[in-house]
């Protein structure tokens, strides 16, 4: 906290550079409680994405411990790794049984309408290289979080500007949108380009 000429303290937000007022930061507190579980749901798959794409790194994809067999679009899988945990669904990594291919698996839970209506695993894309495919697959979440962040931001700017416009709406929005690029990995001063490698790749489906 600090004075600034006998004004009111300002404090600094976490997660951004920008310092509110007292009343800026009662509106910036009202207008985040209203995206916080999406922010954190944000964050943790921001955290699960940099994890997997390290592990692709490694010499070869780590296979589980007990193999799982999954069956989608009529071929016949072996997850070699899961890249992701959805709330209603698991991306897996997974190597065909007779080919030398792999493929990026939405597997749904048997009962979800989903799994009842379209089956339960669905292939979003597919390689011969195991890492350079999680690798595309990476650039792809992260153009889903950059979405998923922009939309958390607009629905913060309608509650900072509908009721609390006498606070500096403007000012508190930039604040929240600092951290919401922070959480997914993206410069507080530079936006840098969407990359564009998804050949032939279905959305996640969160």
């Amino acid at each position: 906290m600090l004075k600034r000429k006998r004004q009111a303290a300002y404090s600094l937000v976490p997660g951004s550079s920008v310092r509110l007022t007292a009343g800026e930061l009662n509106a910036y507190t009202a207008a985040f409680s209203m995206i916080q579980p999406e922010f954190e749901e944000l964050r943790q798959m921001q955290r699960q994405m940099e994890s997997f794409l390290q592990a692709a790194l490694a010499p070869s994809p780590q296979s589980p411990a007990t193999p799982t067999g999954v069956t989608a679009e009529g071929i016949e899988w072996q997850a070699q790794s899961q890249l992701l945990q959805l709330p209603k669904s698991a991306i897996l990594l997974c190597r065909h049984l007779v080919k030398d291919e792999f493929a990026i698996i939405q597997q749904f839970p048997a009962d979800s309408g989903y799994a009842k209506a379209r089956g339960q695993a669905e292939v979003l894309q597919r390689a011969s290289d195991p890492r350079e495919l999680v690798r595309e697959y990476g650039n792809q979440v992260h153009h889903t979080l950059r979405f998923m962040a922009s939309n958390l931001v607009a629905k913060a700017q309608r509650v900072a500007f509908e009721q609390f416009p006498e606070h500096n709406p403007g000012k508190v929005v930039n604040a929240i949108s600092q951290r919401c690029r922070l959480a997914v990995g993206e410069s507080l001063t530079v936006l840098e380009p969407m990359n564009q490698a998804t050949r032939q790749a279905h959305g996640v489906r969160i």
